[in-house]
């Protein structure tokens, strides 16, 4: 099910004042079972921007690591980065399912995800624009790699920011959470590499 054109402003602008910290923010979202499913329908909205990241990753290794010189598949880095995005998407929200009941957060998990989902199309522009920088040649790869470094540090408070709201979560609570989701997208890479032989 695809987002319509005023749930999705609605979501965004809900998803923007969550990066504020708005108290408010988490009524901007369809919380509702349709919603939910809808709301997976953000990642057509986030295919161009982790383009753009990919296509800075690839050529910098091309590039830049010498010595994978004569060894680097770009083609098969491609398809890894691809395999994994959507692996990504997906796996969180399943083990969250899987953990909602031990966690005693069952009655917030719908909202979670729903704001979860959203909130990746604001989370991933920091990553987009240093990797746009670097494409059109006005930085270099040194300096892209401290600029994402830099928008890891702000996204990984953005998720910290959304388990608090959406879940009412503790400090721990939400700091596990957000530990669980980036080492979870580490390991979803990782896997993804090795079986594609990168």
């Amino acid at each position: 099910m695809i987002p319509s054109v005023e749930e999705t402003r609605r979501s965004l602008a809900a998803s923007w004042d969550l990066f504020k910290g708005r108290p408010h923010a988490m009524r901007g979202f369809d919380v509702s079972i349709e919603g939910f499913w809808r709301s997976f329908g953000v990642i057509v909205l986030l295919i161009v921007p982790y383009a753009v990241t990919v296509i800075a990753e690839q050529r910098i290794i091309a590039e830049e690591v010498i010595l994978l010189e004569g060894t680097f598949s770009e083609r098969a880095y491609v398809l890894a980065k691809a395999i994994g995005f959507v692996l990504d998407w997906i796996c969180y929200p399943v083990i969250m399912a899987l953990l909602a009941r031990p966690l005693a957060i069952s009655h917030r998990y719908v909202g979670y995800i729903v704001a979860r989902n959203w909130t990746s199309a604001i989370a991933i522009l920091p990553y987009m624009v240093p990797a746009l920088l670097y494409n059109f040649g006005m930085i270099n790869a040194g300096l892209t790699m401290v600029l994402t470094l830099i928008a890891v540090g702000f996204v990984l408070r953005y998720r910290y920011v959304v388990a608090r709201a959406a879940l009412n979560a503790t400090v721990s609570l939400a700091i596990g959470l957000v530990v669980l989701d980036t080492l979870l997208s580490f390991l979803i890479g990782t896997a993804v590499n090795r079986a594609i032989g990168i």
